[in-house]
């Protein structure tokens, strides 16, 4: 993945992905005006490598649970803090779900990999 390869070099400004680095409010909820809650109106995220895309959100930013608000999983961010060699959590199966599909997976927050692995 492009993110993965950019990111792992060294510690990143990342652009935030639920305002898209705008530092506005997406949907402009409150108004126009209103700042991203996800980055506080930065516009971006400073990240330590390594790190995966969220499997939640796919990247979004945005909370896949129909809301307007950031993704529960990444805080917005659409991204995690984790290995992308780590293998794929074993209680979703990499989805990020939980198995009922209405919540982030607990065990990997959402990742899709696992937290730690030897």
């Amino acid at each position: 993945m492009k993110l993965q390869s950019k990111l792992l070099q060294s510690d990143s400004k990342l652009q935030c992905a639920y305002c898209q680095g705008t530092g506005k409010d997406r949907f402009g909820v409150m108004s126009a005006l209103s700042s991203c809650p996800a980055c506080q109106g930065r516009g971006y995220h400073w990240m330590t490598p390594p790190v995966v895309a969220c499997a939640y959100c796919a990247h979004t930013g945005v909370s896949p649970t129909g809301t307007r608000n950031p993704c529960l999983a990444c805080g917005g961010k659409g991204v995690h803090q984790r290995s992308p060699d780590a293998p794929l959590c074993e209680n979703c199966g990499g989805t990020g779900r939980s198995r009922s599909g209405h919540f982030y997976c607990h065990p990997c927050h959402g990742s899709g990999r696992k937290l730690s692995y030897p």
